[in-house]
């Protein structure tokens, strides 16, 4: 396994409530590839109160994505398999056929077992299948 470096870490006053370390004040915690920075708030800091909400909305807008997907899904797979019941054998023998009908399969395997999404080395192992890359 390649060498993983610790990133850097360092601290930041806020511009807004230029708080440090406290037992009322929160802190955030933003990642980079090579930096962690710490910025200390207090309770009534207009920019960790926008913080938390624009984190707050994100949250519920994953949470109606995911509700409304819960539906979308299994009735988006069910009419692909409607679709491909409707082709001749030799359509639905086609790669991309075959290809987009067994990948939407796997997903939707996925979901109904509570799992999570086809991964890209799957996604690979599918193409390789029925797009077979070329020997010289």
């Amino acid at each position: 396994m390649a060498d993983q470096r610790q990133p850097t870490t360092q601290t930041q006053q806020c511009p807004t409530c230029q708080a440090g370390p406290g037992p009322d004040n929160s802190l955030t915690i933003m990642g980079g590839a090579e930096t962690l920075t710490k910025i200390w708030h207090t309770p009534d800091c207009a920019t960790h109160l926008e913080w938390q909400q624009r984190m707050q909305a994100g949250v519920e807008k994953a949470r109606q994505e995911e509700e409304w997907a819960a539906v979308a899904f299994p009735a988006g797979y069910a009419r692909l398999q409607e679709a491909l019941g409707e082709l001749s054998a030799e359509q639905r023998g086609t790669p991309f056929v075959a290809a987009l009908a067994e990948l939407a399969e796997l997903q939707a395997t996925r979901r109904a077992s509570g799992g999570g999404f086809v991964i890209l080395p799957e996604w690979a192992e599918i193409f390789d299948r029925h797009f077979p890359p070329v020997q010289p």
